[in-house]
């Protein structure tokens, strides 16, 4: 049953002619023929007087076709919207997703850099010098050890250019083409390897003295030779990118030269003085860093006849 039959039923059933509906419901004798007839239909407020005057709800008044069709508009509506919320659920889960999976690469791949790091043993400086023609000639290579990966690599041009040393990475190779270039000029090379130099001199940092300004070392003349360190130091901070440490820029601009008094190790002998970095660097921000210091001895050295070396300790700031 229709609208316009539901209103005939009910405006019968009322004992109400089509005038007398049409004054209760404020509208003419031929808008209540036209509702009947199923010509128009009438608006929110006329349905709801008409279910005044009819004493039914609306909700019986439209259980017809009108009524059909709003469901079915709302239906509609609610599958477009329940699409809708669909498709972003999916977004949303696809987002999140692949944010996961772009942290999960960045961490695999910071963890193997880590593991290659770790596996390919410690970091080691050697410097080469030879006689060639006469000259001296030097060259130093920075790698790790059980790999020999190249990690940093410089000396004198005349070396570098003449044997294309950058077109290598494996530092065994480096130092193997210098002295087979050397043996076949007449030419002999003496390899110092800066690592035996902590078979001589250790350095260690207090832990419980650290801070993102500044901190005390201890170092230790484990040597029969005299050794003499000053106050002067290098701050490095280690770039995960270049896998290697690269000194700090002044950060203050002030110019704070460091005093150069020397101080003078015995054989056996151990000093501790603080590191202060404030003035140049002001704090250091968290990552890891190494403090570096020249030392100097007074006398032929085992490794090698130069006199002055770098010796360093790494820390961490959180």
């Amino acid at each position: 049953m229709n609208l316009g039959e539901k209103i005939l039923k009910l405006r019968k059933k009322q004992g109400l002619s089509q005038e007398q509906l049409g004054e209760k419901v404020d509208v003419t004798r031929q808008t209540i023929s036209n509702w009947e007839l199923g010509e128009t239909n009438p608006n929110p407020e006329q349905l709801k007087l008409l279910s005044q005057v009819l004493n039914v709800s609306i909700d019986e008044l439209l259980d017809n076709d009108i009524k059909d069709v709003i469901f079915d508009k709302v239906s509609k509506t609610e599958k477009k919207t329940n699409l809708i919320l669909t498709i972003l659920k999916i977004m949303g889960i696809l987002l999140i997703a692949g944010i996961i999976l772009i942290v999960i690469y960045i961490s695999l791949y910071i963890g193997v850099k880590n593991a290659r790091r770790e596996s390919s043993g410690r970091k080691i400086e050697q410097n080469i010098h030879c006689t060639i023609f006469g000259e001296e000639y030097s060259y130093g290579v920075t790698f790790y050890e059980l790999n020999g990966e190249v990690v940093e690599a410089g000396g004198d041009g005349y070396l570098s250019n003449v044997l294309n040393l950058g077109q290598y990475s494996d530092a065994h190779q480096v130092l193997d083409i210098i002295k087979d270039y050397a043996k076949r000029n007449g030419g002999a090379c003496t390899v110092i390897e800066n690592h035996d130099l902590n078979d001589l001199v250790d350095i260690s940092i207090n832990e419980k003295t650290l801070t993102k300004k500044n901190a005390s070392i201890t170092i230790t003349n484990n040597s029969e030779y005299h050794i003499t360190f000053g106050e002067a130091f290098i701050i490095e901070k280690y770039d995960r990118d270049t896998n290697s440490f690269e000194s700090l820029e002044n950060t203050t601009g002030k110019n704070c030269a460091f005093n150069d008094i020397g101080y003078v190790l015995k054989p056996n002998e151990t000093k501790t003085l603080k590191q202060d970095w404030s003035c140049n660097y002001n704090e250091l921000d968290k990552g890891s860093y190494r403090i570096v210091k020249d030392i100097f001895f007074d006398s032929d050295v085992p490794v090698d006849n130069a006199d002055r070396f770098a010796v360093s300790v790494e820390f961490e700031i959180n």
